[in-house]
């Protein structure tokens, strides 16, 4: 009986947004994937899109409402994940073909820490459509996962009450953009690099207890990353590509480890994308400034700007 009220809850709640359509698909829970909900408001909208921005959830950084100001008749949508692969990124390349779009202008961020991690496999958490799971699977994971670890918190979420797991991080209806919904006076505070002294305070409390770490003074590299499997998903990333005629930019990430890609890696993505591909890892003036990293993994969003103002140029 125990189980059977926990099942309707849960359908009633509906914690992972499967059972049912709603108007914007935004991360609520900490237990929900930003690639799953992204690729249901994907299907939700509609919108004739033809722009999009992938990678992990360091883009959630980027406007996509500022790029269509950037880059004429675009209509961007932000369509990363958790700790993104690159087989992540071409399964959701893959699936906007499939479904029809055209794909004009596509942005890409990678990670030298998380891109080509576990042989650039998809993640399984992933949307059905992009994991290539069975739908049954899929929802069925859904349950489990939730059922495990039960907790109070996640009895208050299916009996719909404040608890710990709430993120209720807003996205924009039609662009999917994080934490706001697009307007000129947002897009007017892109630019905005001001730090506050209580922000200054918090990041040097951090520091003195060790949190942001002491990087190198000489550049370090990662060991070789890019498999045989993974160099045949990069090229074919490029095909998809080249099919759609797209205007498109790799960007390698300013992480605040300050590590490069190794040579052999970056030769490989050089020598595959060319000109397309815009290299801010390492040591230099981003990463240099602790103030850009608020919790050490991600930058902030002025940073974002910086690095489309200086690869787009319409």
């Amino acid at each position: 009986m125990f189980m059977v009220i926990i099942g309707l809850l849960y359908v009633n709640r509906d914690p992972y947004l499967d059972l049912r359509d709603y108007p914007n698909y935004s991360w609520r829970y900490r237990f929900q994937t930003l690639g799953d909900l992204s690729t249901k408001k994907l299907l939700h909208n509609k919108q004739p899109y033809n722009s999009f921005i992938l990678g992990s959830s360091r883009g959630s950084s980027i406007y996509a409402c500022y790029l269509q100001q950037k880059i004429k008749n675009s209509h961007f949508y932000l369509y990363n994940n958790w700790n993104e692969t690159i087989g992540g990124i071409y399964a959701k390349l893959h699936l906007l073909d499939s479904l029809g779009y055209t794909i004009n202008n596509v942005l890409i961020y990678i990670d030298a820490d998380e891109t080509f991690a576990d042989d650039g496999d998809c993640k399984i958490y992933d949307h059905y459509l992009v994991s290539h799971s069975s739908k049954f699977d899929y929802y069925c994971d859904h349950f489990k996962y939730f059922l495990s670890q039960l907790n109070i918190n996640k009895f208050k979420v299916l009996l719909g009450m404040p608890n710990e797991l709430d993120v209720n991080w807003l996205s924009d209806p039609i662009t999917n953009d994080t934490k706001h919904t697009c307007s000129d006076s947002v897009i007017k505070s892109y630019a905005n690099s001001y730090i506050t002294d209580s922000y200054k305070h918090v990041v040097d409390s951090l520091s003195e207890k060790g949190f942001y770490y002491t990087r190198s003074s000489t550049q370090q590299y990662h060991s070789n990353q890019i498999s045989q499997h993974e160099l045949d998903i990069l090229q074919q990333i490029k095909a998809m590509l080249q099919k759609h005629h797209t205007k498109y930019y790799i960007v390698n990430t300013p992480l605040y480890d300050q590590l490069k890609l190794s040579v052999a890696d970056e030769v490989l993505l050089q020598q595959l994308f060319s000109n397309h591909y815009y290299d801010f890892s390492g040591i230099n003036n981003i990463t240099n400034n602790k103030y850009n990293y608020p919790d050490r993994l991600h930058f902030k969003e002025y940073i974002s700007k910086i690095i489309i103002d200086s690869v787009v140029k319409e």
